[in-house]
């Protein structure tokens, strides 16, 4: 029995010391991914809400013209757990990041940009897919499939992904008219998160029906 004690404080001991530090970095990621996207959107007021601990934030952002309101949620892999990071490893992979922003205007109506490992997935989430265009792209060596309903939807989706800094973080972007909502799937990076937010605003207006980007 005596033989089990040295490695079960050793154990006890490792666990603990990456407990901290694990929280400790996620609370940094946290901070950052904030800083990030308030320095990108620029919102007249802000909104938090923390889950499990260290393992995410909920927000919501009041935003100016010709956007509403920004909610997301970014979901940090459990780096406090040296035990369970392993296996979050293989499933989640990576943090996530999910922003929506409303609009005020009308527009054009659904698509979608979608990199190659995520298309299996999304063929099985977005309503109606099967029923859409869709085209194959290529962006410094990253692939991505682009589904689309509306006439002249295509061509925006492919414009917005050529202006896109740090395309490598997107996972999926959507335009999508019925809810007046663009929907941003990211797998966040220190210093490149904000930068392809700022790339990505001014490339939205022309989703938008050509005057309404301010309509109520």
């Amino acid at each position: 029995m005596d033989q089990w004690i040295v490695p079960l404080i050793a154990l006890a001991l490792i666990t603990t010391l990456g407990y901290f530090q694990g929280r400790k970095k996620n609370r940094w990621i946290s901070g950052w991914i904030a800083r990030e996207t308030e320095d990108a959107l620029n919102p007249l007021d802000t909104q938090y809400t923390n889950f499990g601990g260290t393992i995410g934030y909920n927000f919501v952002y009041r935003l100016g013209k010709p956007f509403r309101e920004a909610k997301g949620t970014f979901t940090l892999l459990p780096r406090q757990s040296i035990l369970y990071l392993p296996l979050s490893y293989f499933i989640a992979k990576h943090d996530r990041y999910y922003l929506n922003l409303f609009v005020q205007g009308k527009l054009l109506g659904e698509g979608h940009i979608v990199h190659s490992r995520y298309v299996r997935k999304a063929r099985k989430t977005i309503l109606g897919i099967e029923t859409m265009e869709s085209e194959e792209v290529f962006k410094n060596n990253q692939r991505y499939v682009l589904f689309w309903k509306e006439k002249g939807m295509g061509e925006r989706l492919r414009k917005f992904l050529d202006k896109l800094a740090h395309e490598e973080l997107l996972i999926h972007f959507c335009c999508y008219g019925e809810n007046k909502t663009f929907f941003f799937y990211l797998k966040p990076e220190k210093g490149k998160l904000g930068e392809c937010l700022k790339s990505a605003l001014p490339e939205l207006k022309p989703f938008f029906v050509k005057g309404a980007e301010n309509d109520d």
